[in-house]
């Protein structure tokens, strides 16, 4: 019998309101991160910046994203997920309403160390691998997370739109509202998910998912935290310093606009077409080499291609710079489904909060490094050697992606309950 066959109609409705919920949540908080994109200008004529200092907003973003995501996870398995997002989503609100007021840059760069707490991947993913099981995961997952792309393309449009009417600091406003609407939504949406049925067998044939307090010995979910690393290095760098690239090749502010726009939109499809395929194969394969080789050909293996293609293929043209942007930005987004569903298939969705909270603290700080560090090699030895590096980063990330779907530990022994056919 399939899954939807039988599942009860109030846990097939729980998943798919969770799904919802966290989806408009992390869209929401997306669009409201992308208005520092609107301010930058503003903030380098008050504050007198440089383009090193303005990328600081960003590198104090994933900074906040990294060592948040690992606080939250451990929160979510001390008070649960909903004071964890109370407190989250407070600080978030909060720091996006004082940037556009606050007149130091230092104190501006603190409130987007804060703002970067609210980027929630972790807590969302907690909440949706609660719901779905094993075989679901994956593309509920995937579904999650391109919310991102999605989020963060409308928050640009959005902002566009009204700053010329309203001024930046009252964009921010408007867009906080938005966000904060949708918390509203969401806490009306999203509950407390009972306990999977292939967690209860599991339990059963004494193959209980893991203690929270046991996950750091678990060799393969810091092996999973370095292919992450690869992949944040990858993916940010990418999102960071593309259109600075764009512009070296004298195409106008309006062809490199519709080019990272295209880049950055091509993962709301990628992302959850990552997640679905792993969950195709995990009947055949088992959840971590289904993942995994997801991971390492489907995602990273394209996204290594992509940004070794990129600086020769790019100034051909516009036409040859969209095709292979697309191609760079479909890699690494397509990883986010497989990679962040393997801490709740390995360890149980108990432990999954402290396990995808220190995968991303370790992750995070690829986002730091490339956006500041692959643009200075740029300078010294040219763009070519830069976009190398960047498409080393992911060919790094498939060889770790391919050890770790190699590895066999006693939590094997999960497989059999994750490909059962009544999951609920």
């Amino acid at each position: 019998m399939s899954t939807l066959q039988s599942t009860s109609p109030g846990r097939r409705a729980g998943k798919y309101a969770a799904l919802t919920g966290c989806t408009l949540m992390l869209s929401l908080v997306y669009m409201s991160l992308t208005s520092w994109s609107v301010a930058v200008n503003e903030l380098a004529l008050t504050f007198g910046l440089t383009s090193a200092w303005i990328q600081l907003g960003s590198a104090a973003l994933i900074a906040g994203y990294a060592i948040g995501g690992f606080f939250q996870g451990r929160w979510i398995a001390s008070m649960g997920w909903k004071k964890t997002f109370f407190i989250v989503i407070s600080a978030f609100l909060i720091a996006s309403a004082l940037i556009p007021v606050v007149q130091n840059y230092y104190l501006i760069l603190i409130l987007r160390f804060i703002q970067g707490w609210g980027c929630m991947v972790a807590l969302m993913c907690t909440i949706i691998t609660s719901w779905f099981p094993t075989r679901e995961r994956g593309f509920a997952v995937g579904i999650l997370l391109g919310a991102i792309g999605l989020g963060a393309a409308l928050g640009g449009y959005i902002a566009g739109l009204l700053t010329p009417l309203l001024g930046w600091q009252n964009t921010f406003w408007c867009i906080t509202g938005l966000t904060l609407a949708g918390v509203v939504i969401f806490l009306l949406l999203v509950k407390e998910a009972p306990p999977l049925e292939e967690e209860k067998r599991a339990t059963l044939n004494q193959t209980a998912s893991v203690s929270p307090a046991n996950i750091y010995a678990e060799p393969r979910l810091w092996l999973l935290g370095i292919a992450t690393f690869c992949c944040f290095f990858n993916c940010y760098g990418m999102y960071s310093y593309l259109a600075q690239y764009l512009y070296t090749l004298n195409f106008s502010a309006g062809e490199v606009g519709t080019i990272v726009m295209l880049n950055g939109m091509i993962a709301v499809v990628s992302t959850p077409f990552g997640g679905w395929i792993s969950d195709r194969l995990v009947a055949s394969k088992g959840p971590l080499k289904a993942r995994t080789f997801t991971n390492a050909w489907l995602a990273l293996g394209v996204a290594a291609l992509g940004c070794a293609l990129i600086p020769h293929l790019s100034p051909l043209g516009f036409g040859m710079a969209v095709i292979i942007a697309m191609v760079a930005g479909w890699g690494t987004p397509a990883t986010n489904g497989p990679g962040l569903s393997l801490p709740s298939d390995l360890l149980g969705s108990a432990a999954s909060g402290p396990a995808l909270g220190l995968v991303i603290l370790i992750a995070g700080a690829g986002g730091i490094i490339a956006p500041v560090w692959v643009p200075v090699l740029a300078q010294e030895y040219g763009w070519t050697l830069a976009w190398y590096v960047t498409a080393a980063s992911a060919v790094v990330g498939l060889i770790v992606n391919l050890i770790l779907g190699a590895s066999k530990t006693a939590s094997s022994a999960r497989r059999p309950a994750a490909t059962g056919g009544r999951n609920a």
